[in-house]
């Protein structure tokens, strides 16, 4: 089977020849997998690893420049990533900073402020990037984060405490944010008909011990807008990809029932999720993606507990040679051992063979 081939198969639910494989890194590890093998073609590492991957494409923008009221770039509705955040394993991250709306109290105020255009984009540019990796690879292009959209507009804690104490402005926000999420992505689908397979439609509901927020806040504010975006994702043909991490197996249900169709990360070391009931409840719906553990083993394991992690998540997660896409559950962090990561895609070429 062809890279192509093996990643749909598992995500129809139809036989494998082996279980595919996908990779979330950081830049850091990027670099270090570049390093090992001594190239500067990131091809060569995948053909190294056995990875068969999921080929993106961005929005291509083309509006007015985007900049704050001081005049310092930012991206859509001013929100800014410029606070650097050093790890001591030597990676970087960026946070939002300002939030834009973090001083908004009223939604009269939201009328005042620059919600953008959806269509200055380039979305020809998208397509004929989608074009060059789709005979190849499944492609996945569009982000819907509604709360993510609310969080880097208030900030985190200012977005939280309005969802309990100004619930009308989030439901003003959202009516603003997802209009112009909707009508993007419509442009987009119609100028990558044929092109695109899957869709994010995701957020980040899930922390270390369960919900970040209620469930009855979830299906207030949210779930509402997922039902409106999953609908026209599957309009024009493309397949929902739902990213969460953390603690959010009770959300799992809703979730099939509104139309997702492949779930990740798999933090199952996180509060209540265990493999064994994924499969068994969920698994004849969902196409799971990612699943190796990366909060202890990969970085802190030996090459051998990476081995057995692979094995595991294989006999289980893919006990009728279907529906798994192997992969770290959530992006290789920079200090990763490079042993443990050659390991994981090693194995899961040795193990994870079906014919």
């Amino acid at each position: 089977m062809t890279a192509r081939e093996r990643v749909w198969a598992a995500i129809t639910h139809q036989p494998c020849d082996r279980v595919p494989t996908d990779a979330w890194l950081t830049p850091e590890i990027q670099r270090d997998l570049l390093q090992h093998f001594g190239t500067d073609d990131w091809g060569v590492v995948e053909r190294e690893l056995g990875l068969d991957g999921i080929a993106s494409a961005g929005f291509v923008y083309t509006g007015p420049p985007r900049t704050t009221p001081d005049g310092e770039p930012c991206g859509l509705w001013g929100v800014r990533a410029t606070r650097e955040v050093k790890l001591p394993t030597g990676g970087v991250y960026y946070e939002a900073v300002s939030p834009p709306l973090a001083h908004v109290t009223e939604v009269a105020e939201l009328d005042d402020f620059n919600w953008e255009n959806p269509a200055d984009y380039d979305f020809a540019a998208t397509a004929e990037a989608l074009r060059q990796q789709h005979p190849h690879k499944v492609t996945m292009c569009g982000y819907f984060a509604p709360f993510v959209d609310i969080w880097d507009l208030y900030g985190l804690e200012t977005a939280l405490l309005n969802l309990a104490l100004r619930p009308e402005l989030i439901e003003a926000t959202l009516e603003r944010t997802m209009a112009y999420r909707l009508e993007q992505h419509r442009l987009l689908f119609e100028a990558c008909a044929g092109l695109l397979d899957l869709t994010q439609v995701t957020d980040d509901f899930g922390g270390q011990t369960g919900l970040l927020m209620s469930r009855e806040t979830i299906d207030r504010f949210f779930f509402p807008w997922y039902k409106v975006a999953i609908a026209l994702c599957h309009r024009y043909g493309i397949k929902v990809f739902h990213h969460d991490d953390g603690g959010m197996d009770s959300l799992i249900p809703a979730l099939i029932e509104m139309g997702v169709e492949i779930l990740n990360p798999i933090q199952y070391r996180c509060y209540q999720i265990d493999l064994q009931t994924l499969k068994r409840e969920y698994g004849k719906d969902l196409c799971f993606h990612g699943s190796v553990e990366n909060q202890v083993i990969i970085p802190y394991g030996t090459p051998e507990d990476v081995r057995a992690e692979v094995r595991k998540n294989i006999e289980i997660l893919a006990s009728d040679q279907t529906g798994l896409i192997l992969g770290p559950c959530h992006a290789i962090q920079s200090g990763t051992p490079i042993e443990n990561v050659l390991a994981l895609f090693d194995e899961a070429q040795r193990s994870g063979r079906f014919a």
